[in-house]
């Protein structure tokens, strides 16, 4: 067993950082957007899905304008930016000038500088500890990601509280200077990107697709990630719809039920490694299917204890994604041809993001068709057991995959 590099706990604790502050703005913004500015249900649609329009609008461009230079100063820029919008967006709140659109405006900006430092941390995490080690890097920054889906919105709704929630947007945002400051202590030398030649960006976009195209596993990883995404996305959406109108449960009811999910998250992030070190990386990949796959359990609410199976099956489910997500991001992270790593991790990210609010839309329309043909019960069940089905579905892209992956190295912290 070895140790990770110091540069790689700074690199830990920046990312930390900005998984924090992702969960206090994502919270405030629309908190914000209903509580003090009475927004429609449309408009806090948009705004919610304003971040995550910046990956199919930004995703690829990303990969080929970071191709050739240097990751870690894109990732301190990404946090200033993020800093900057929320901080001057909750000044101005408190001045009196406020709209929705400007919290729209803010959370696009901030969503698009997310983008880069999103596929600049894929590139740059690499050049930061061994390939062995990735799984278990990765397993870290999945436990933080985890940890802050439990304690975020709770904290974001202290900070409201205390504070007041114009001012709390400002606030929130501040964990994005630590972030900037964590990054500005990773000490490792990154080597500056010397291409022979400097393609366009549209050839360099066009680059990453070749890649994943034709490499067979980067492919099916990218396929199978892109499925579980749709599912997962239709799940998502149905989960508080059944929660609240069938099961009849409280705002509170619906905030421990998710809460419940993240500690599920939190034990798989911790295990992920692990579980690959001593199974096999191709196996635990297969295992993962199980995250869908217990929703089939799903029906067993119409019969005794509706809350509890929910419970059990929320926090079963969300152990498998973090163990997914950390073994098929190392895998990507270890396969992507040398000088082609921005365009083919920005590639990856765009696709498997983007079918994220797909699964969401599909899943809102066909829960309000099959509420409408078998009630509201009978309808959500259906519909939620179809989407984990076909997140378990993600498994079979990657079924194919070699059975001689290397090993994951276990690492200190």
């Amino acid at each position: 067993m070895s140790r990770l590099p110091a540069c790689f706990r700074w690199y830990w604790f920046s990312q930390t950082a900005s998984f924090v502050g992702d969960r206090l703005t994502g919270f405030t913004a629309p908190s914000i957007a209903i509580l003090v500015l009475h927004a429609s249900s449309a408009e806090v649609g948009v705004l919610s899905a304003t971040g995550w329009l910046a990956y199919p609008a930004f995703g690829m461009l990303a990969g080929g304008l970071l191709a050739h230079v240097r990751k870690r100063p894109v990732l301190v820029a990404g946090e200033l930016t993020r800093l900057v919008a929320f901080v001057s967006v909750g000044v101005l709140a408190m001045l009196g000038h406020i709209s929705v659109a400007g919290l729209i405006v803010a959370v696009a900006i901030a969503g698009v500088a997310t983008v880069f430092g999103d596929v600049a941390s894929q590139t740059y995490l690499p050049t930061l500890v061994e390939p062995r080690s990735l799984f278990a890097a990765n397993s870290r920054l999945q436990s933080s990601d985890s940890l802050s889906k439990l304690v975020g919105p709770a904290l974001a709704g202290a900070v409201i509280g205390v504070v007041g929630p114009l001012a709390a947007l400002a606030v929130n945002g501040l964990p994005f200077a630590l972030s900037a400051f964590g990054q500005s202590r990773v000490r490792t030398m990154e080597p500056v990107p010397r291409p022979a030649r400097r393609d366009p960006v549209l050839v360099r976009i066009r680059d990453g697709l070749t890649q994943v195209r034709r490499t067979p596993m980067l492919r099916q990883i990218v396929q199978g990630s892109a499925i579980r995404s749709f599912g997962i996305g239709i799940v998502d959406t149905v989960l508080l719809l059944f929660a609240y109108r069938a099961l009849g449960l409280s705002s509170v009811g619906g905030g421990l039920l998710l809460a419940a999910g993240s500690l599920g998250g939190l034990t798989g992030a911790f295990l992920a490694a692990r579980l690959a070190a001593r199974f096999g990386v191709r196996r635990m990949m297969l295992l993962s299917g199980l995250e869908g796959a217990s929703w089939v359990a799903l029906p067993l609410c119409l019969l005794f204890a509706p809350v509890a199976v929910l419970v059990a099956i929320r926090v079963f489910s969300s152990v498998w994604l973090p163990v997914w997500a950390v073994l098929t991001t190392g895998l990507r992270q270890s396969l992507a041809p040398a000088g082609h790593e921005s365009t083919v991790h920005a590639t990856a990210r765009t696709l498997v993001s983007s079918a994220t609010p797909a699964g969401s839309l599909v899943g809102g329309f066909a829960a309000g068709l099959a509420t409408s043909w078998f009630g509201v019960t009978h309808g959500l069940v259906l519909v939620l057991t179809a989407g984990g089905l076909l997140a378990s579905c993600s498994v079979l892209a990657v079924r194919r995959v070699s059975l001689s992956l290397a090993q994951p190295e276990l690492v200190a912290a």
